[in-house]
């Protein structure tokens, strides 16, 4: 009888607009475009600004905001996250400007308010190359 395989969390396609963002995270750099024209900051990844169409910069962010809005899941879609819940995902207002959607974890997340500071974490996946850009409460 074959051994059931578990089930693994879904990983991000990588596309060439977006390759320079992933490498910066498996570094443990958080990326945003940037517009040389108008100096516009954006995310996601995009390949050209939304604002005036030029051609973008990428720069590092600060890693650093407020939760915007929050929800926790306590019934995940995919098995493969059911010993991770509550999972709480969050949209946070970088410092930049931009918002950026994502999950917030760290002990301290049940504590979560609107308005609260969060930093960025990086957390490994089950793929060498490829970390994941979460948030923690900034204490």
């Amino acid at each position: 009888m074959a051994e059931a395989r578990a089930p693994q969390k879904s990983l991000p396609k990588i596309n060439k607009v977006d390759q320079p963002y992933w490498e910066g995270a498996a570094a443990g750099k958080l990326l945003l475009q940037k517009c040389k024209s108008c100096g516009k900051v954006q995310f996601f990844p995009r390949v050209a600004c939304v604002d005036c169409f030029s051609e973008l910069d990428w720069i590092e962010s600060k890693g650093t905001g407020k939760v915007h809005t929050f929800t926790l899941v306590r019934v995940p879609r995919n098995p493969a996250f059911k010993e991770e819940v509550p999972i709480y995902y969050i949209n946070v207002i970088l410092d930049e400007g931009v918002i950026m959607e994502s999950r917030l974890v760290g002990d301290a997340k049940e504590k979560v308010k609107l308005g609260d500071r969060v930093k960025v974490v990086f957390q490994q996946t089950h793929d060498p190359n490829i970390k994941l850009p979460c948030f923690e409460l900034a204490n």
